[in-house]
């Protein structure tokens, strides 16, 4: 950090406050939830300082730092060799060329990772327009995923209108997601991006509206997530078709058909998804069902050696196939949604993760207790809406807890799905008061 990550960030936020505010009084009229446009982006923006002083101060450098300097040297290309720039931003340099940065190694640090550099290269236009400044470029990088977080919330208001309150805080105010989900860093994009894939899709295949910046929404966050994290694209198909399949048998009435139809539907939308899959997959090589498999199981091997420092977790061991990995499911998910624990907590920054685990987990087994569990996913799938946040959740849970075993990247790729889930629970507690309500009266 310099001089200018003094000067320039209290510049920046004032403007970006002030046109935040200006938006907020312009649409304030549609909905109450408005109110909570401006406190969130605030949690955002302060998300992304402090994880700035963490990787800085705390942790001596990181992903962070170096996705930081790798955008700023190629800055440094557009504004001094702009051929070079050209070559290097659009094309696929290799490793051997990094010279045409004409900057240290050590800011070239992701060009052998093809899906980091892309990264680094989203970063670009945020660290141009903010002078090279960290904290600045933050700033602007958190204001702008902050857009695509504050439309999954109006996608929840627009069917749950009378839950802003409730909703704001899984959506807007999770303590772990605004820490790991607005800096400079791949996960605030990737979450950013599954918010408006939720919400392309939303307006498109839900609402109808078929227009083409709903269009261009769904298919730039698919293309975002392809780019740095496929497997969270793959995560949000099977919720996406069940969704579909969803409306589709709400508005058939008669229950005699409903019950024909169920099947033929369900299984439609699971060949759709499978044919999905592999195709993208098979585009991807390594993102192929069977090679996802087989690198999980090798990953989650390497992650719980003794190299790690004891900073993991074991779900046991299992073989490289679909029945293999189902057999370990329920510890995947389990470990995904819930952990670390407080037990597993060996620093603060887990400490704070592991205390929002536990009321995530006393809230669930609160609500299943309730419902004595059947009850719970009877009211799961009576909204489409509730239905894919929690197949979403459930889906990326595994995705995540098979292929990691280190707690550290745990609590920060979790964070895609802490929001859904969270939603989910929220929205099924409402329903129980709601439910109280009625027989009461």
């Amino acid at each position: 950090m310099d001089i200018f990550d003094i000067l320039l960030p209290p510049i920046y936020l004032l403007v970006i406050l002030f046109l935040a505010y200006k938006y907020k009084l312009k649409h304030q009229h549609e909905h109450i939830a408005y109110k909570y446009f401006l406190p969130g982006l605030i949690a955002k923006i302060f998300g992304a300082i402090v994880l700035g002083l963490v990787y800085f101060y705390y942790y001596g450098g990181g992903d962070t730092v170096n996705y930081h300097f790798t955008a700023s040297a190629l800055v440094d290309v557009l504004l001094s060799e702009p051929k070079n720039f050209s070559y290097l931003y659009f094309d696929n340099p290799s490793a051997t060329e990094f010279y045409l940065m004409s900057a240290p190694s050590n800011s070239t640090f992701w060009i052998n990772d093809p899906y980091a550099y892309f990264v680094s290269k989203c970063f670009v236009p945020f660290t141009l327009i903010g002078c090279k400044s960290y904290m600045t470029t933050a700033i602007l990088v958190a204001s702008t995923c902050y857009l695509g977080v504050w439309s999954l919330f109006i996608v929840f208001i627009k069917e749950f209108p009378h839950l802003a309150k409730q909703l704001s805080i899984p959506i807007l105010f999770m303590p772990s997601v605004i820490f790991w989900g607005s800096g400079i860093l791949k996960d605030s994009i990737t979450f950013s991006a599954t918010c408006l894939y939720v919400y392309g899709f939303y307006w498109l295949f839900v609402q109808k509206k078929y227009k083409l910046k709903f269009l261009f929404i769904l298919i730039f966050s698919a293309y975002l997530l392809i780019s740095i994290k496929p497997y969270i694209l793959f995560a949000l198909l099977p919720g996406s078709i069940v969704w579909i399949v969803a409306i589709r048998l709400s508005k058939i009435k008669k229950g005699f058909i409903k019950l024909l139809a169920a099947p033929v539907i369900i299984g439609i939308g699971a060949i759709t998804t499978l044919s999905v899959m592999n195709n993208i997959g098979g585009k991807f090589g390594q993102y192929s069902i069977d090679k996802v498999i087989e690198t999980a199981s090798g990953a989650q091997q390497d992650l719980k050696q003794n190299y790690y420092g004891g900073n993991t977790f074991n779900i046991g061991d299992y073989e490289p196939t679909i029945f293999g990995l189902l057999s370990v499911s329920h510890k995947a998910i389990f470990a995904a949604l819930f952990r670390p624990t407080l037990f597993d907590a060996k620093n603060s920054v887990m400490a704070v993760s592991a205390l929002e685990n536990t009321i995530i987990l006393i809230f669930c087994v609160f609500l299943l207790i309730r419902l004595k569990v059947f009850g719970f996913f009877k009211l799961i799938k009576s909204h489409p809406l509730v239905l894919f946040s929690f197949i979403f959740s459930i889906f990326f849970a595994l995705s995540v807890g098979v292929s990691i075993s280190n707690f550290g990247t745990l609590v920060r790729l979790k964070i895609p799905c802490i929001p859904f889930f969270m939603a989910s629970l929220v929205i099924v507690q409402s329903m129980i008061k709601q439910k109280n309500k009625k027989t009461s009266n």
